[in-house]
Formats: C-alpha cells, structure tokens, sequence
C-alpha cells in the first residue's frame, strides 16, 4: 500500500459537506424506477386475481400439456402410483362416461370425495367383469385442473402393476398427460407479476436501507464531531482545495479527515484504527474491492465501494498513516491479533 499519492479529482462544482453525503441522484433515479415497477407488477397482480377464470376443456388423450381442462369422474381406481410421504403426488386411474380412461393426480382430500366412483370402480372389475356393458355407472364427479405430460419414469412404474404391459402401452391407452386435479391456469399470470414485484421490491427495499443507513450514520458522524468541537474544522477542510477528491469512489481525504460518500461517515483519522482492502470474489473471481476501516471502539466501516483502485487505496493509506502513525496498514493475521488487542484495550480504557 506505499507509492505517491494520484487522484481523479474532477473540475466539477464543489458541493458542500452535507450535499457530498447526500444519496446520488442515480441512487433516486433508480428508487423512482424500481417503485414505479413495483406498483405496475402489483396493479398486474390485482388484474390477474380479478379476472374471469378461463373455461376448461373437456380432458382427453389429446390434449397439450398444461392445458386447463375438465374431468367427469364416474370411476376411480384406489390408486396406481403413490409416493410414499407425499399426498399430494398419488396417481388414480378413472374412467368418464364414455368410456374413456386417464390418469389422475389427486390429494387425499380430494379421493376421499369419490367414495362412490371407488366402491363402483371394483364392482366394475368383479361383479360385471363378463359383461361390463351393462355396468349401472354411479352419477360423473366434475373435476377441474391441468394436464402435465406424464414422467417416463411413471409410466414405467405403472406398467409394472400390469401384466406383460410396456410404458409404452401405458401412454397409448392413457395418453401423454395426466390430469392434475386442482391446479388452475388462472393464477398463471399473477404469480409472474407476484414473482417480479417481490424481485423489484426487494431492490426498492435495498436502496431505501441503504438511503437511511447513508443518513444515520452522516448524523452521527456530525454529532461525534460536535462533541469533539471539530464541526466546523471538518467543513471547511472538506471544500478546502488542498483535500484530495475521489469523484468516483465518492471518497475525500482531507488533513485530518476521511469523508465517505457512500456510507456518510465523517471521521477524523484519529478514530480509524486499522485500514485495509476487501477483495470480494464471486467463484474464486475478484468481482469488486472495497476500502475498509476498523476504528478503535471495534466498529468495522466501509470507507469507499466503488472504483477502487491501486491511486485510491494509496491515497486513503498516506492520508491516514500521515496523521495517525498508530494505525495499522493491511490485512494481514499479526494486524488482526493487534487490532483486537488494542480494541479491548480501548474499550476497558472507554467504558462507555
């Protein structure tokens, strides 16, 4: 962290202490976005529940999968499939009037509703199993919900409870698809706007955190400055043009001061008690770095997040060490041991 000290300092029109703390304009920008999405995602959503629910299709072999569709039950087997432990994911097969014969997926809730189609359904293959045509069928249960395509694993599955049947005798006399019973086509499209808003207002919710967090910790600053009577000393060396002026990293280092755009810390050199460079990875890759500061009460602060380069982290490093010799420079093990000595020493030092 040696070398000469270099900077970006820009020609632009110097803003005041509390306008340099201040969130940027594209911070605002980017909130009045984000909540003008938010609010179409949820006036999407409202539209998406209130609408009429489109009308089903008669279920047959033929259908695409997730078609909405329904399903006159007038015979349903105990069960072809069940997984153990999940209710929800039990395979039924079940005729309809016609004579036709699909593949269910019902709760326990819902079989449950069907006593008499189940009860008919074994008297169809015992008592009338010579003459099936004049098999007296109960009255049709109505079921609504969607088709899916039929997993190959299923359909193998079934074929074992059958005699010399294949998976493939399977999807040709029950089709593709199976019918999912209570699945509904008509929260499709909410449940994208749902997906979206909470996705936009998780970002919304990020920038506003970080807004407020930016403001507290500028109001604190300024109250520890107070306290110590360096208020003003403070403003004026922030517009003096001897301060060292990081535009991008919103970072200036004035004689005796650090003043953090982007966290709102105002600190004297005095109170940071290490400093060093965070490098964040994502997959062993180095996506970002950050200037970090550990004062000497314990507390760990970002000193700047962006654009942070080997002139910046210089920078930052000789405006420090210049005006507080103390403080420690790097990360490095024999910096840490030392850091949390000194900070227990502070705080038994500092009770309050």
């Amino acid at each position: 962290m040696g070398g000469t000290i270099s900077m970006d300092a820009t020609t632009q029109k110097q803003q005041t202490m509390t306008e340099f703390m201040l969130p940027g304009k594209a911070r605002r920008v980017w909130q009045i976005i984000l909540a003008a999405l938010l609010s179409l995602m949820i006036l999407g959503m409202v539209y998406e529940f209130s609408r009429p629910q489109q009308e089903p299709v008669r279920m047959s072999t033929e259908l695409s999968g997730d078609t909405y569709c329904y399903l006159d039950v007038a015979l349903v087997s105990s069960w072809l499939l069940q997984v153990t432990g999940d209710e929800n994911y039990t395979l039924y097969e079940a005729m309809d009037p016609d004579g036709n014969w699909f593949i269910l997926n019902l709760d326990d809730e819902t079989i449950a509703t069907l006593g008499a189609q189940a009860d008919a359904y074994i008297s169809y293959y015992t008592e009338y199993v010579d003459n099936q045509a004049d098999f007296p069928l109960p009255d049709a249960v109505r079921l609504t919900g969607m088709t899916h395509y039929l997993d190959p694993d299923d359909a193998k599955e079934i074929a074992t409870i059958f005699d010399n049947t294949t998976a493939s005798d399977i999807t040709a006399f029950y089709g593709a698809n199976y019918f999912n019973e209570g699945a509904s086509d008509q929260y499709a499209g909410a449940m994208l706007y749902l997906v979206f808003g909470v996705l936009f207002g998780i970002f919304l919710l990020v920038l506003v955190l970080q807004g407020n967090a930016q403001r507290k910790n500028y109001r604190k600053s300024e109250d520890r400055l107070y306290a110590l009577g360096v208020l003003d000393d403070a403003e004026a060396e922030f517009s003096s043009p001897e301060s060292v002026r990081f535009a991008k990293s919103k970072l200036v280092l004035s004689k005796r001061f650090v003043f953090s755009g982007d966290s709102g810390y105002v600190l004297p050199y005095e109170d940071i008690g290490w400093t060093y460079l965070r490098t964040q990875r994502s997959y062993g890759i180095a996506v970002g770095k950050q200037i970090m500061a550990g004062l000497v009460n314990g507390k760990t602060v970002s000193l700047a997040n962006r654009a942070v380069t080997d002139a910046v982290l210089t920078a930052a490093a000789q405006a420090i060490y210049a005006a507080n010799p103390n403080c420690l420079i790097g990360y490095s093990f024999d910096n840490i041991k030392l850091y949390n000595q000194r900070v227990k020493e502070y705080k038994l030092n500092h009770p309050n």
